[in-house]
């Protein structure tokens, strides 16, 4: 069953992107008004992270999320053929400097991101050297992942992030003794870091959209006891065909760093980017599970 689902979307893949497009607007109003995917989680979360707004902004931004959801799915299934050119024409990157230079320091280089914008659009990216300034082979651009329970999820997935060979995949198991392993590299460690910790517990907290959150250990542990450099990466979308990735330099040595203080620091460029563009993060995630009284 698994093979014949990845068949049809393949098929679909090889439609023209405006075509994806024309039948996003039909799969947001799927999502939202007949299968009703979340809509509870959708709303809750947005009313509690933004106490300011009435309840027609709210919905507002309800309406646009499910069409940015839309157009995430249907730009995924399209990257599972789409040249790795074409992929690179959606994409823009600022901050290049600020990578650069913290791979300068230290050769390898942690990168904070969260589930904002399309987050797989920039697994496909094409040279980022000559494309990018980048100073990085793709191969060390590392995308750290957790597998998904779901054996069709996780092949779908993985093929979408590896086909194009902009990234490596890595286990979050596999981290540390990667890094110890490659000390002397020259790699990127691509880290999402906004869901909920395991358990939904952790010793790092941080008031996030309105809401005391527990925060992921991992990446600022990793770079701690590694002496990394930080950085966060917001993955804007401006638009249809416009995805900016822009890098910012949290620090230059980890293990320097007040206990905290990185993941802080993370949470507020986080919640900055989502504020100015309200309807691109992933408010279907049931991110606050465990509250904290």
């Amino acid at each position: 069953m698994d093979r014949v689902i990845i068949f049809f979307m393949t098929l679909l893949s090889w439609l023209p992107l405006k075509v994806h497009y024309a039948f996003s607007s039909f799969l947001a109003w799927l999502l939202q008004k007949v299968i009703h995917y979340r809509v509870q989680t959708v709303n809750i979360n947005i009313a509690r992270s933004f106490p300011e707004l009435n309840y027609p902004q709210i919905g507002e931004v309800v309406n646009d999320f499910y069409r940015h959801l839309a157009d995430t799915i249907v730009e995924s299934v399209w990257m599972l053929t789409a040249s790795t050119e074409a992929v690179g024409r959606q994409v823009r990157i600022t901050g290049q400097d600020s990578l650069n230079r913290a791979l300068d320091l230290n050769r390898n280089a942690v990168i904070m991101v969260g589930h904002l914008g399309n987050w797989e659009i920039f697994t496909g990216l094409p040279d980022l050297r000559t494309h990018y300034g980048i100073n990085i082979d793709n191969k060390d651009f590392l995308y750290v992942y957790k597998r998904p329970k779901s054996r069709l999820a996780d092949k779908v997935i993985t093929r979408i992030r590896t086909r194009h060979g902009s990234c490596s995949l890595i286990e979050s198991h596999q981290i540390i003794r990667h890094i110890v392993r490659h000390r002397e590299g020259r790699q990127a460690f691509f880290f999402i870091c906004d869901q909920n910790p395991p358990h939904c517990m952790s010793r790092f907290t941080a008031d996030f959209l309105n809401q005391k959150t527990y925060m992921i250990e991992g990446p600022e542990t990793v770079a701690a006891r590694m002496g990394m450099p930080v950085l966060y990466c917001g993955l804007i979308r401006h638009g249809r065909r416009d995805n900016e990735a822009r890098f910012e330099l949290i620090t230059e040595n980890a293990a320097e760093c007040p206990e905290g203080y990185i993941t802080e620091r993370f949470a507020r460029l986080l919640e900055a980017d989502i504020r100015e563009h309200k309807s691109t993060w992933l408010w279907s995630h049931k991110r606050w599970k465990k509250r904290i009284s």
